[in-house]
């Protein structure tokens, strides 16, 4: 077993241990450039065991490539199925893995599309897993201490106002208003 395929290993530990009781399954995404430039890059879609309560996709081995020793993995959560975020997933993967686009906390994406069908929100903000916590944001060492990241969908105006006022700020609003950041037609809170 290469050094590759015991970090991908350790991932999927990662992400099976801590959604455990959840149904796990591939959620491929091999269309454009992805495995090109991030060639052991692979998703798993996360069942839920309730109702209303969010589906997950998550990425496995965006960190693998990266430049430093603890990488990013990406997940985002959804009120229902769709190979649409196995394909938001790829597309952040593939930006991130250029130097000059390495994404980071407070990171915005101008994804050029609704992040679902008939959603007015067409950005992610990459942000703390606030959701899962430190438990799921940081893969052990034998992971390569990935750290997974939450792509949260935002509006536009949200984004031009983490560009010019802050996240803080911004979070703190998410917070006053008690948004459902699985409403894909949420309002804006700007």
């Amino acid at each position: 077993m290469t050094k590759d395929d015991k970090r991908l290993h350790a991932l999927e530990v990662h992400v099976r241990s801590f959604w455990n009781g959840h149904i796990l399954a591939p959620a491929p995404w091999d269309r454009g450039p992805i495995l090109e430039r991030v060639p052991h890059f692979s998703i798993y879609q996360v069942f839920p065991q309730r109702a209303g309560e969010a589906w997950v996709y998550v990425t496995l081995g965006c960190s693998l490539d990266a430049p430093n020793a603890e990488g990013i993995e990406f997940f985002v959560m959804s009120p229902a199925a769709s190979s649409i975020h196995s394909e938001t997933l790829a597309m952040v993967s593939h930006y991130h893995s250029f130097d000059v686009h390495q994404l980071s906390i407070g990171s915005v994406v101008d994804i050029g599309r609704p992040w679902m069908p008939n959603s007015r929100m067409d950005h992610l903000l990459v942000s703390l897993p606030y959701p899962y916590g430190p438990k799921l944001e940081w893969a052990p060492i034998d992971a390569g201490s990935a750290r997974f990241l939450w792509l949260l969908p935002i509006h536009k105006s949200e984004a031009e106002f983490i560009q010019r006022e802050s996240l803080e700020e911004f979070e703190s609003m998410l917070d006053a208003q008690a948004v459902n950041v699985l409403d894909p037609n949420r309002h804006s809170v700007i």
